[in-house]
């Protein structure tokens, strides 16, 4: 999701209601307080990291950690998170804007979240499984060498 399309969201979240600030630098504020606030409840594949040396966020499961998403700064740089999670971002956004709404958006970027997380989950333990059955390490560790190398820390849902 580009930053255009999270501003197109959140103002068609908000309408009706209230509007996106015009200053740009409050919006980047809000928008990067957002993508903090999800990747610190999300378990984003997509900032998901070994390297020690990045932004680091918070732990994340066996030796992963979870980088700090960098903030957009026009509108066809794409958010630094998971794509499903762009959505949980917007309604952050909306959720701190709105007069009305706050609390409705506030629970859809919950559920938004809950429901990204539920997948990772099912698909860690599906691979945790599959590594067990190849006699793998399935516990998140690294201390097995890969034949291309390391894991790979792209991942996507």
């Amino acid at each position: 999701m580009t930053y255009e399309m999270l501003q197109n969201i959140t103002t068609g979240l908000l309408t009706g209601d209230n509007v996106l600030p015009k200053n740009e630098d409050v919006l980047q504020g809000l928008v990067a307080y957002a993508l903090t606030d999800v990747a610190t409840r999300a378990d984003s594949l997509h900032l998901m990291t070994l390297s020690t040396t990045a932004d680091v966020l918070r732990l994340a499961q066996g030796d992963y950690l979870i980088r700090r998403p960098n903030t957009p700064e026009d509108g066809v740089d794409e958010l630094d998170i998971d794509s499903e999670l762009g959505f949980a971002v917007a309604r952050i956004v909306a959720s701190m804007l709105s007069k009305e709404k706050g609390g409705i958006h506030a629970n859809e970027a919950t559920r938004i979240i809950l429901n990204y997380n539920a997948k990772v989950y099912e698909i860690t333990e599906q691979m945790a499984n599959e590594a067990t059955n190849e006699g793998l390490p399935s516990d998140g560790s690294t201390n097995y060498v890969y034949p291309e190398g390391t894991p790979s820390t792209e991942w996507s849902l």
